[in-house]
């Protein structure tokens, strides 16, 4: 068993997090004790809680490792691009990728309405970073005369992200061969939709 008493290593944590994730996909939420990951772990009941305070702070833990892994390094890639089409083509390519690769995203999601408020608020921060991201470009696009008559940034925005994070709810994660050809497609229809005509792809 590991000394609960001892802080857990990076690594540990990782792992704690993939296991306790898998679960959940497996289970549920609802149907995962902390007995069971604590066991799967090597820990006792007393030793995991020793290191998570509850089930919820294990989820949020979750959701911080996963988008630090995942999501984080989509956006910092993106907003170093300077251009706003090539920056808004840039992130809903990796980001319908990565929804297409990961169906764990769906469980967290989900799920997100069980963290505490203060948890939730944090996750959102993260989530809102996208929004601001995609809004941001599409701004730049409609001021600089280069997105269709009538196109609402905000709206836009909200499209856009939505369209990508409903792949969670139909996209077959068994074949993720796909996953490119789905995010190619679904990013050409958003720029071909909110471009003027004559920069539209």
């Amino acid at each position: 068993m590991v000394d609960a008493t001892q802080p857990l290593a990076a690594s540990r944590v990782e792992e704690t997090c993939e296991l306790a994730l898998r679960l959940f996909l497996e289970r549920g939420y609802d149907a995962t004790p902390m007995s069971l990951v604590a066991r799967e772990l090597g820990l006792t009941k007393a030793g995991l809680y020793h290191h998570f305070e509850s089930k919820e702070h294990l989820l949020y833990v979750i959701h911080q490792n996963t988008m630090e892994r995942l999501l984080v390094p989509i956006l910092e890639h993106a907003e170093r691009v300077a251009d706003p089409e090539a920056r808004l083509r840039t992130f809903l390519l990796e980001y319908a990728t990565l929804l297409a690769h990961d169906p764990s995203a769906r469980l967290l999601i989900n799920e997100a309405r069980r963290l505490e408020p203060e948890h939730y608020a944090e996750i959102r921060r993260t989530w809102r970073r996208g929004y601001r991201l995609v809004r941001g470009a599409i701004v730049e696009l409609v001021r600089g005369g280069r997105c269709r008559p009538g196109v609402d940034p905000t709206f836009a925005a909200f499209g856009a992200i939505g369209m990508c994070t409903w792949i969670l709810y139909w996209f077959d994660h068994s074949r993720p061969e796909s996953a490119a050809a789905v995010a190619e497609t679904l990013a050409s229809v958003f720029l071909n939709g909110v471009l003027a005509a004559e920069t539209a792809a």
